[in-house]
């Protein structure tokens, strides 16, 4: 029996129609991909899309295999034989929305932030995913603008900011100069400074990975101020 209409296959986007495909494939106890997809070509609503529904089931599946969901069975010589993977079943578990937020910060964060952060973030500990990829920042903003431990905070984010401080760009116009610094500042105050004086809950999985990425975006900044720097 056919469980996903040819309208959604056609409609959902790639990353939530291969979580339906998934809970389908745990559900009926698929283990041939090759099978799997076959079926969906001998409904007559798949027929009736010209081929196209049958695709967009196929795409999910290569999606599941390339993100991990799906692996070859061991010691299988049939090389459509799979089993969904344990980050397989805990996307199910989790849904779609954590699901595009743990790929998000898959491949993309900077190498800096993803060694403080992702592991973190993908046992879902968002706020502390946070926490230490500001914290990351700040110790990179410290160290190049070789202040002491004594500088710190929103206070840090100024003095290394500001017209005339050591990571400012001194031919840069001062409307960015004072843009940067108030980016900086401003992120550190939002996302690093509560997590420091109280407990903050990050309820909303998206938001928690955004803000990772905020802090992935400012690292990258200091990349380019740490090359200009050693010019």
């Amino acid at each position: 029996m056919i469980a996903i209409a040819a309208q959604d296959a056609l409609e959902l986007p790639v990353d939530e129609l291969a979580l339906h495909v998934l809970e389908d494939m745990v559900r009926s106890n698929a283990w041939n991909s090759y099978n799997y997809c076959l079926s969906y070509t001998t409904d007559e609503n798949y027929r009736a899309s010209g081929g196209q529904a049958a695709r967009a089931i196929a795409e999910a599946v290569q999606w599941l295999w390339s993100h991990g969901m799906l692996a070859s069975k061991p010691a299988d010589t049939n090389p459509q034989s799979v089993f969904v993977t344990r980050r397989g079943h805990e996307a199910i578990g989790q849904g779609i929305a954590t699901a595009r937020s743990v790929n998000r910060l898959q491949d993309n964060l900077h190498p800096l932030i993803e060694a403080k952060a992702r592991r973190q973030f993908l046992i879902g500990e968002y706020e502390n995913a946070i926490f230490v990829s500001m914290k990351a920042v700040e110790v990179r903003v410290r160290q190049l603008a070789s202040f002491g431990d004594d500088v710190f905070g929103t206070d840090l984010m100024t003095k290394a900011f500001r017209q005339g401080g050591p990571l400012a760009d001194p031919v840069a116009p001062s409307g960015e100069v004072e843009g940067t610094m108030m980016l900086f500042r401003g992120v550190y105050a939002v996302l690093r400074n509560p997590s420091g004086h109280r407990e903050v809950s990050f309820g909303d999985v998206t938001e928690a990975s955004e803000a990772v990425m905020t802090a992935s975006l400012l690292m990258r900044m200091l990349d380019k101020i740490e090359r200009r720097l050693a010019a």
